[in-house]
């Protein structure tokens, strides 16, 4: 588990998985909670669904705003969910190992 966990950390730790959303990347010793995690999924997701949405009126030659609210809101639920379930749990196992070291 320890490997993993340096692996998924050593991923999250990469400026460019964040982009264009560093700023919202907290410091090693604070904890990924579900309010941090909400503004990711709105960011990050929201990304998701533009790029589905894009690729659906490019595919079907026409644009579908159901289509389109489906992409965001499975964007930003999947995400939540993905990201809590993976990165932020290391991410937290990390934060709770340097706040105990300080």
């Amino acid at each position: 588990m320890n490997r993993l966990e340096h692996f998924m950390n050593k991923l999250a730790d990469m400026d460019w998985g964040w982009w264009p959303f560093l700023s919202l990347r907290p410091p090693q010793d604070k904890d990924i909670d579900d309010k941090v995690l909400l503004k990711m999924a709105l960011a990050f997701g929201s990304l998701v669904g533009v790029i589905c949405s894009l690729a659906d009126i490019a595919l079907s030659a026409r644009v579908s705003w159901s289509h389109a609210i489906l992409f965001f809101v499975a964007g930003w639920i999947l995400f939540f969910v993905l990201y809590k379930v993976s990165f932020a749990y290391f991410w937290n196992l990390r934060a709770k190992r340097l706040r105990m070291d300080k």
